[in-house]
C-alpha cells in the first residue's frame, strides 16, 4: 500500500514549497500528487489553479465558471481533477 499524505494549513504556512520539497528528496521513489494555488486579479482571490507534481496545470476553480458544481463563489470544473489529478504522474 503506497503512503499517502494529505498537508493542509493556514495559507502562507509553506504547504506547497513542503510538498515540492519532499517529492523532489524522494526521486528514487515515484511521487504523484498535486498542489493547489491561489489565482489573484488586484490582490482578490477569484480563481484555484491545480498543478501536478510533474508541471501539468489548470484552473480548477474560478468565480466567473457559471453553472455545474459549486463551492461557495467559486464554479468548479471537475474535468480538471478527473484529467489532472486522477493521472498527475503523466508529464506535461
Amino acid at each position: 500500500m503506497p503512503t499517502r499524505i494529505l498537508l493542509e494549513g493556514r495559507p502562507g504556512v509553506g504547504k506547497t514549497t513542503a510538498i515540492r520539497r519532499l517529492a523532489a528528496l524522494l526521486r528514487t521513489r515515484e511521487a504523484v500528487g498535486f498542489t493547489t494555488e491561489e489565482i489573484r486579479q488586484a490582490g482578490t482571490r477569484v480563481a484555484f489553479a491545480l498543478e501536478t507534481l510533474t508541471g501539468r496545470r489548470a484552473v480548477l476553480a474560478h468565480t466567473g465558471f457559471r453553472g455545474g458544481t459549486r463551492v461557495g463563489r467559486y464554479g468548479v470544473d471537475l474535468t480538471v481533477m478527473e484529467r489532472l489529478a486522477s493521472n498527475p504522474s503523466t508529464s506535461p
